[in-house]
């Protein structure tokens, strides 16, 4: 990647809502590069003198701002014969990275980073800052050999005016840093060897800043749209001895436009008060997310001592119903908003906790918004802060988790840990528009879990913490925690979480959860609490749990996100995750960003329209049937107006493996209530109906999409071109298979339509020809059959194949040699998904079979069918066969002997 090669990694300012001086010239100094290093697992660096060694008692060197245990910790030197190591191929296979600082990082808990620096001599005059954006966990730092300070970062940023320790010249920094490999009683979230990578060690930029003496420390703006109004509230660290102090205030809005300006005088508190009025605002949204930017200036005496730059949106937060009489809901400046969220860990595969450019981070807010979202779950991490600024400029609201601490830590210590860094954080990330909520706990994790129902005292801290929350913030809702365990206690947002993978049981539960929520139900709270008007929002759902393995999420997300949007009760959900993380497999997206597929858009699913179907995503029934599929859409205010913007098809695939349409329409025709309805006959044979219904938007693009499928089982009647004695048919599992590592077989009703084996083997089928054919009334001879490769497991289609090569021979001898190209499993593998078989299908193979090996068949009445995988490998090969009962094709393997020339 390009990124690997510049100079400084994130040379970007780290804070770019407060940072000091003018923004044409902002004054610091990034930090951030190849650092000297060393790790020190017998902690024996203090006593020894690290902090005043030369250079070359530091062995290692590592690239700052990542994290040990990352790839781009070390450098380029780590790719040695791996250029393509970025992609998620070398990600499944890490061995391939075989640079030792990287192996060994992950064994050690303390480490030392070294640097020398020179201070600019425009800086003279001014004090000497020593930022660290974040570092995991403890640290101790000095300065030419001197000790400047130290103190737990974590998530949060350290400070140490360093000046008392420069010398002319070059300067020498030491920072020690330990992560200890007992996390219990510290904030932590998903970093810990229970669940990722681990993360230690300094993780966002480390810079340089000059400040005045008396400088602005702080800017909070309490942004009210509905009356016009920002108030910024400042925090000044100030000396009045020099004379009285105030803060100017400049607003502009995005297009430069000046918004207006006011100044206050510093308290002798060293706060000041200044509240703006904005002649008619414009609104932060997803979809315009207008920015204002801000310019205070400190004063003494007319004088300017100090310039912070900072920007804001104005944007209101609160709940409301949806509609007179209806459910609450979230709202976004006064309008209810409909949440579509994903969970997000924030973890990248180069960089672990940290994204190795400005540009990735952006890049994800551009994929949830791709993928038709409108906000994401923050997971349990305090973000790098260019994170939320890039959910302010893309428009994508946040859901902000704080950081938790494993059961058995719970303790005075840890109690004050977690509200030091959740109080941080909420100051630090106050001006964000873009986060409408702080969530306090995940699943009640430090709090005991299922202990926490019963534990008197541990609520009673929840319930103190939530109301911190609420006078530290206003503007924002807080959630007291995400629950699994319906153990709310006091919340702004009456949230839980599912996962279900089975659709008759997600629809109970769905059912049961809706059933449940009023105002004064004891339900979902405990310890006597019990729900006020909250907005119902699901806050974790999917299909594929995070031990589940790799496996298809399309299928599970369109049934379950179906049932989530068929009640207007929810106002919201949140979908585990965005992209996949390590060894967990639920993401829209691969852990390397690359997409997934899903046999449709699944932007036509998370999207603001829905196309809603009342009924399982799949059924079987007899040939001939009549069909009605009850319809619903989303926004249910617009429902009229929306129906009249549906199309509907419905096509057949026969089985045969043909594709034809059988049913289309436009527009949908409500009943007396108000309901719709697609209603149609299925045709009078086996095969595999999709009916699908689109809804477009006003300018004619695709807003919404569903469907569904009806299998179709039974005697065909009276279809064209099927004379039994030219259709020849077996099951998937009647051939004899031989693989090394044994065979899968997938029944249905007690008929095999499924048989795989990895690696190199074959499987060997027998046709019985008629006893009555005439060889010289053979015609053209097809052979059919659904075939894809064997991969272990059965992980959602993707960018990383799995090909195999097949060589498929009558008797003893091969007609063709196949290549294909993986094996797939998403919604197009509709029959598998039906039958348990994990969504996977295959390539639907016409071959003509050379009519002269048919006519030498007919002399003993058995013709042999032979498939067979070759030149298998690590990541390749094996074979599955399908039969019509299984897979993406309602066919078995079949032999279509032409005669006179008929199909």
């Amino acid at each position: 990647m390009d990124e690997l090669n510049i100079s400084v990694p994130r040379p970007e300012h780290p804070r770019p809502d407060f940072h000091r001086g003018l923004r044409d010239g902002i004054d610091w100094l990034n930090l951030n590069g190849d650092w000297q290093f060393e790790f020190d697992p017998n902690d024996r660096g203090a006593d020894e003198g690290w902090q005043n060694a030369a250079e070359d008692r530091f062995s290692r060197t590592i690239r700052v701002p990542f994290p040990w245990e990352s790839h781009l910790a070390w450098g380029t030197e780590a790719l040695a014969g791996n250029e393509d190591w970025f992609s998620a191929e070398a990600w499944l296979h890490p061995e391939a990275v075989t640079q030792d600082n990287y192996r060994e990082a992950p064994r050690h808990s303390i480490g030392w980073y070294r640097r020398e620096f020179t201070v600019p001599q425009r800086w003279d005059g001014r004090r000497v800052y020593l930022n660290i954006g974040a570092a995991d966990w403890d640290l101790r730092v000095w300065v030419n050999g001197e000790t400047v300070g130290g103190g737990e970062s974590g998530y949060l940023p350290l400070s140490f005016d360093i000046t008392g320790a420069l010398q002319p010249g070059e300067n020498r920094l030491v920072i020690r840093v330990q992560d200890p490999e007992d996390h219990s009683a510290q904030p932590i979230g998903k970093q810990t060897r229970r669940w990722y990578t681990r993360t230690s060690g300094i993780w966002q930029t480390v810079w340089l800043e000059p400040r005045a003496a008396s400088h602005i420390a702080e800017v909070l703006v309490q942004p009210s749209l509905a009356s016009a109004q920002a108030a910024f509230a400042v925090q000044v660290h100030s000396r009045h001895e020099n004379g009285p102090l105030a803060v100017a205030v400049e607003l502009r809005a995005s297009t430069g436009a000046k918004a207006g300006s006011a100044t206050a005088a510093v308290g002798e508190d060293g706060r000041a008060q200044v509240p703006m009025q904005i002649e008619r605002p414009i609104a932060w949204t997803p979809d315009s997310p207008h920015m204002y930017r801000a310019t205070l200036q400190l004063l003494r005496a007319g004088e300017v001592i100090d310039t912070i730059q900072t920007q804001f949106g104005m944007r209101d937060i609160d709940t409301g119903p949806l509609h007179e009489g209806g459910p609450m809901y979230i709202r976004l400046n006064g309008e209810p908003i409909y949440l579509r969220g994903a969970l997000d860990q924030s973890f990248h595969p180069a960089g672990v906790y940290t994204h190795p450019t400005d540009a990735e981070i952006k890049r994800d807010f551009v994929l949830a918004k791709q993928a038709g979202l409108n906000f994401l779950r923050l997971h349990i991490k305090t973000p790098d802060p260019r994170y939320c600024y890039w959910a302010d400029r893309c428009g994508v609201l946040l859901m902000c988790d704080m950081p938790g601490f494993d059961n058995e830590g719970y303790s005075e210590i840890a109690r004050e840990r977690w509200e030091r860094n959740a109080w941080g954080q909420i100051k630090r990330d106050f001006n964000h528009p873009s986060i409408f909520s702080w969530c306090l706990f995940n699943e009640t994790w430090g709090l005991g879990s299922r202990e926490y129902a019963t534990a008197e005292d541990r609520r009673a801290w929840v319930r103190n913490c939530y109301e911190m929350a609420k006078q530290l913030d206003p503007t924002r809702l807080v959630e007291d925690n995400s629950p699994c365990l319906y153990d709310h206690v006091i919340t702004d947002i009456n949230s839980w979480h599912f996962y279900i993978n089975d659709y008759e049981q997600a629809r109970e539960h769905v059912e049961h959860i809706v059933a449940q929520t009023a105002e004064g139900s004891q339900f979902n709270f405990v310890g006597g609490n019990r729900q006020g008007n909250q907005p119902l929002l699901n806050s974790e759902y999917g299909g594929i749990g995070a031990r589940m393995g790799d496996l298809d999420v399309s299928w599970c997300l369109r049934f379950l996100t179906n049932e989530l949007r068929r009640h207007e009760k929810i106002c919201g959900y949140v979908y585990t995750e965005l992209t996949d993380i390590e060894w967990e497999h639920n993401g829209l997206y691969d852990y390397d960003r690359s997409p997934k597929q899903f046999g449709y858009d699944p932007a036509l699913l998370l999207g603001e329209f829905f196309v809603g179907f009342d009924l399982p995503p799949a059924q079987t029934v007899a040939p001939g049937s009549q069909v009605s599929i009850p319809v619903f859409l989303r926004p249910s205010e617009l429902e009229a107006e929306l129906a009249q913007r549906v199309t509907w098809r419905a096509t057949f695939t026969d089985r045969f493996g043909y594709e034809r349409l059988i049913a289309r329409d436009g527009g949908l025709n409500a009943d007396g209530e108000g309901a719709c309805a697609i209603s149609l006959a299925l045709p009078r044979e086996a095969g595999l109906a999709r009916i699908a219904a689109l809804l477009e938007d006003d300018r004619g693009h695709p807003a919404a999409l569903n469907f569904s499928f009806f299998e179709v089982v039974g005697d065909s009647e009276g279809v064209c071109g099927e004379k039994s004695h030219n259709v020849l048919t077996v099951d998937a599992g009647d051939g004899v298979a031989a693989f090394p590592e044994g065979v899968e077989r997938g029944e249905v009703a007690g008929e095999t339509h499924l048989l795989a084996g990895t690696g190199d083997g074959q499987v060997e089928y027998q046709f019985a020809l008629p006893d009555d054919l005439d060889p010289e009334q053979i015609g053209p001879v097809t052979l059919l059959a659904e075939l894809s490769s064997a991969r272990p497991g059965a992980p959602q289609t993707g960018s990383i194949p799995w090909p195999a090569t097949v060589v498929i021979s009558v008797g003893d001898e091969p007609i063709t040699t196949l290549e294909l190209h993986d094996q797939p499993a998403d919604s197009r593998g509709a029959l598998s998904h039906m039958h348990g078989f994990l969504g996977r299908y295959g390539r639907l193979v016409r071959l003509q079979v050379p009519a002269a090996m048919v006519k030498t068949a007919v002399e003993t009445g058995i013709l042999c069918l032979r498939i067979a995988s070759v030149d298998s490998g690590r990541d390749r090969g094996g074979l599955t066969i399908y039969g019509s009962r299984a897979g993406r094709y309602p066919c078995g393997v079949t032999l279509l002997i032409g005669m006179d020339g008929s199909r």
